[in-house]
C-alpha cells in the first residue's frame, strides 16, 4: 500500500479547523466527498479506526525522571569534571590547550568489574 499523497491539491481547498474564522466554509458536495475520502485513505494507511477516534485520548507518558549524567571528563590534578552537556567548561579548554593534556587523559578511569570467582 503506498502512502497518500501530502501535496494539497488544487480542488477541493482545505478548511483550516485552527483558523480564527467562528464558520467554517461550507463545503460542497464534491469537496467533503474528496475530503471524506482522503481522510479514510489516510486512516486506512496509519491504521487508525473510528473506535480509535472515539477513545479517549490517553495523556501522554512523562519523561522517566534520571539521575545525574556520567561523568565524561575529570581533570587529572583539579579534580573538575564535565558530563559532556553545554558548553565546553574554561577548565576543559585550559586543561587541552595551555596544559597539554590529551582527551584520553582526561577521561575518567572505567570501572573495574569485580573478579569472578572459579567454580
Amino acid at each position: 500500500m503506498s502512502m497518500p499523497d501530502n501535496e494539497p491539491s488544487a480542488a477541493p481547498q482545505a478548511v483550516d479547523p485552527w483558523a480564527d474564522s467562528a464558520q467554517p466554509a461550507a463545503l460542497s458536495r464534491r469537496e467533503r466527498a474528496a475530503v471524506l475520502a482522503r481522510i479514510e485513505a489516510l486512516m486506512e494507511f496509519w491504521g487508525i479506526t473510528v473506535d480509535d477516534l472515539l477513545a479517549p485520548t490517553p495523556e501522554p507518558e512523562a519523561p522517566a525522571p534520571s539521575g545525574p549524567l556520567p561523568i565524561k571528563y575529570r581533570h587529572p590534578v583539579t579534580g573538575e569534571t564535565w558530563d559532556g552537556q553545554g558548553p565546553h567548561p574554561e577548565w576543559l579548554r585550559r586543561a587541552l590547550l595551555q596544559e597539554g593534556l590529551r582527551v584520553d587523559e582526561l577521561k575518567p578511569a572505567e570501572a573495574v568489574p569485580p573478579a569472578s570467582e572459579a567454580s
